[in-house]
């Protein structure tokens, strides 16, 4: 019988092989957007020497997507329709733009391909962030200017000395936002708590600003490969919104050098979310798409 199970912290070195070999650039294919998000969607996972595959609960909850199975593909699937035979489900996929996308399709014609537009992720050059030059980015340049001149501010990349802080700073922002009646921000800030807890080598880097000593805003990210880095986590005081443009640059120059790209992800379908994301000017806006099984 295959057996699918719940992600622990112990399991990420398991899963970094996998993604780092594909030329991931998808946010959910990253180990804490998966364990932030397993109480959420109930995502598990099925791994052995020769592949790696992912489920979730649908939106509606109603449900199964499965990942496109990382390793070997043609065995992945086979596990993906051996499995959903066993459940009396269908093997539909859960899929973003790419190169394995493309070997897929060569492959399986038994599928319709539904464009998910609200979960696109906006991928930037690091640079882009970091420097905020030309044109494009005079009214975020001038906000961060007119900041500066209004306000003590200072930076801090997240470290042991504080990280209480930066707990404290998070447990206010979601306590603020009506964490009880909102399951996704319960969440986020549940998991946040335990990977900054854990000591099973979990790579991330995190920041917060300060004006005259009092944290406004925190940001925190992982790399989903050597050559992109993901932020899960930036939040700001209500009263100092600069501050997400100001904790944006300056993470991306002080901490991301490493990187080429920053992927910000989705925007949920949130008007004023996606308007804020493409006023950085994208990249690239990484499709994504349900492939619904339409049978042999």
């Amino acid at each position: 019988m295959i057996e699918f199970k719940s992600p622990q912290l112990s399991d990420y070195k398991k899963f970094a092989p996998f993604f780092a070999s594909e030329g991931e650039l998808s946010c959910e294919m990253n180990f804490i957007s998966i364990y932030v998000w397993k109480r959420v969607y109930e995502n598990r996972f099925y791994m052995d020497d020769k592949t790696l595959i992912f489920k979730s609960k649908t939106d509606d909850g109603k449900g199964y997507v499965f990942s496109l199975p990382y390793g070997d593909l043609d065995y992945g699937m086979s596990i993906i329709f051996s499995y959903c035979k066993e459940q009396g489900i269908a093997p539909n996929l859960w899929v973003s733009q790419g190169e394995r996308l493309t070997e897929f399709l060569k492959k399986y014609n038994c599928y319709e391909i539904i464009p998910e537009r609200d979960n696109f992720d906006y991928i930037y050059r690091r640079e882009d962030l970091a420097e905020l030059k030309g044109k494009k980015y005079h009214s975020k340049r001038n906000h961060i200017s007119a900041f500066s001149k209004a306000y003590n501010w200072s930076y801090e990349p997240l470290t042991s000395e504080n990280k209480a802080d930066f707990l404290a700073f998070s447990d206010k922002w979601y306590n603020d936002k009506g964490i009880e009646e909102d399951e996704g921000l319960r969440a986020e800030k549940q998991a946040l708590g335990e990977i900054l807890d854990s000591n099973v080598g979990i790579e991330y880097k995190g920041a917060l600003i300060r004006v005259d000593g009092r944290v406004v805003a925190i940001t925190l990210g992982s790399p989903i490969n050597s050559e992109v880095f993901d932020i899960h986590y930036e939040k700001a005081d209500k009263d100092f919104s600069v501050a997400y443009t100001l904790i944006n640059r300056e993470f991306a120059a002080r901490e991301l050098g490493d990187y080429t790209y920053i992927n910000r992800e989705d925007d949920l379908g949130i008007e004023g979310l996606r308007k804020a994301k493409l006023s950085y000017k994208p990249e690239i806006i990484l499709e994504k798409y349900s492939m619904i099984y339409k049978g042999e």
